[in-house]
């Protein structure tokens, strides 16, 4: 696990205890609400692990999520959802780089 994602991981806890520590029991159900969605991104993008391009797309769409649900604390989320995204960029830019040739060319296990 990279240290964006411990970092995404740490600030989405963080942002849980905020909530409940800036509103109460009566905010526990968006603490539950928002730990379904982070399940599910987590479940998706395992699924996806394989596919640095397509959790690059889910990152960024729950960082567009997070801004739409302001209203629901969403924006409590985003500096979460902002590592993971960057998490994602930086392991898009280092599996690319590592099915290139020094020159760019055709990747080396081509044609096996």
């Amino acid at each position: 696990m990279s240290v964006l994602v411990k970092a995404s991981v740490a600030l989405f806890l963080a942002a849980e205890v905020a909530i409940v520590a800036a509103v109460g029991e009566d905010g526990l159900w968006l603490v539950v609400v928002w730990a379904v969605v982070a399940g599910v991104v987590v479940g998706v993008g395992y699924l996806l692990r394989h596919h640095a391009a397509a959790r690059m797309a889910l990152a960024a769409a729950l960082v567009a999520g997070c801004v739409l649900f302001a209203v629901e604390l969403g924006l409590f989320f985003l500096p979460a959802a902002v590592a993971l995204l960057a998490a994602a960029v930086a392991e898009h830019r280092h599996s690319s780089s590592h099915h290139r040739t020094p020159h760019g060319g055709a990747p080396l296990h081509a044609g096996r």
